[in-house]
């Protein structure tokens, strides 16, 4: 049996999978910074007026309105924190099994994130669904609005989208990556499933054998990149290959054939501080929880704790972790996607 530095049994996660995009996401999340809904301006033509002038040629004056908003709303997922008395009493003193409260505290944060990660890779943003990745990179084939506006009178919002994309090949890959491309701007994550991972490293065998030879092998923190398995010096991390610089990770929550392009300098979690409840972070690294599963490093912006409290019909004290905010992409025409990839 394994014990806990207190002394305490260790409850081990057996359930929970791993996102380690959605960990960098939610770790390097911003402020919500506008009101009731997050706007975003953007500039969706060129202006007409101007150009070449002569000597003395009347200047244009013509003033073009060239720019609208998207439109977000806040979203919330929640799990509840429920404590019965009788357990608390019964797990006390010498005979104690488990710190019950974090323990469950724990265990449902941890849960929190699986739905965290389902927001991320599958919402729709209708009703109390986030908006997502998904939404985002779409070029109007399964969303034909973002922000409040229609992708077919903005058509600079719609991303890549590569639908029944096949067998996975270097040249698909290319096409998606010059797609999502503008200027230096490029996707500085791609992710994907193990299967899909695992694909894309059997075209670069060759390579990557070499590349490990020589300079260890690359892996990926909650944070970002570091470039070797040595540099990681014994922290968590996740196996990657890369395709013209830029990061390819296998996240287990990503759905089944699908390839993403992400640059996270324009897509993020906006998180909520709400109001009257408590800004936590989850309480510790704990060994019971597999390395690279969200829940096991910290995530706090957005992340509220509503404190414990006794219901008047309950012998329990019941408390709320609640993540507050939203999935926002400020420039979807820099994100895209492959789908029904292989």
């Amino acid at each position: 049996m394994t014990y806990h530095p207190k002394g305490l049994t260790m409850c081990y996660d057996t359930i929970s999978k791993g996102s380690p995009i959605l960990m960098k996401l939610l770790q390097t999340a911003k402020s919500w910074k506008t009101g009731v809904k997050y706007e975003v301006i953007i500039k969706y033509q060129d202006t007409t007026n101007g150009g070449n002038t002569g000597i003395a040629d009347k200047l244009d004056t013509d003033r073009q309105n060239t720019r609208t908003k998207m439109e977000f709303n806040p979203k919330m997922a929640y799990k509840p924190i429920v404590v019965a008395n009788i357990e608390t009493t019964l797990n006390q003193g010498d005979e104690q099994v488990l710190d019950l409260l974090e323990t469950e505290f724990d265990s449902q944060a941890q849960s929190l994130m699986q739905i965290m990660a389902n927001n991320l890779w599958t919402g729709t943003g209708v009703g109390n669904s986030w908006d997502s990745f998904y939404n985002a990179a779409d070029d109007a084939t399964n969303f034909a609005t973002y922000g409040g506006l229609a992708r077919a009178t903005y058509t600079t919002l719609k991303g890549y989208y590569l639908a029944a994309a096949g067998a996975t090949t270097l040249a698909k890959l290319a096409t998606a990556y010059d797609a999502v491309s503008i200027g230096n701007e490029t996707p500085d994550i791609i992710g994907t499933t193990k299967a899909i991972w695992s694909t894309y490293e059997s075209l670069l065998t060759p390579t990557v054998r070499a590349n490990y030879t020589t300079s260890g092998y690359p892996k990926m923190n909650a944070f970002g990149m570091v470039p070797t398995s040595q540099a990681l010096a014994g922290t968590q991390g996740f196996d990657v290959l890369f395709f013209r610089g830029t990061p390819v990770v296998r996240d287990e929550q990503i759905p089944s054939g699908k390839i993403f392009f992400m640059n996270t300098k324009n897509f993020g979690m906006k998180g909520i501080k709400i109001s009257g409840l408590k800004q936590v972070n989850f309480k510790k690294t704990s060994d019971g929880v597999p390395a690279g599963v969200p829940g096991n490093v910290p995530s706090t912006m957005g992340f509220n704790f509503r404190d414990m409290m006794s219901p008047v019909d309950q012998l329990a004290e019941v408390g709320h972790i609640i993540y507050a905010g939203n999935f926002i992409c400020e420039n979807p025409r820099l994100q895209g996607q492959m789908v029904a990839a292989s």
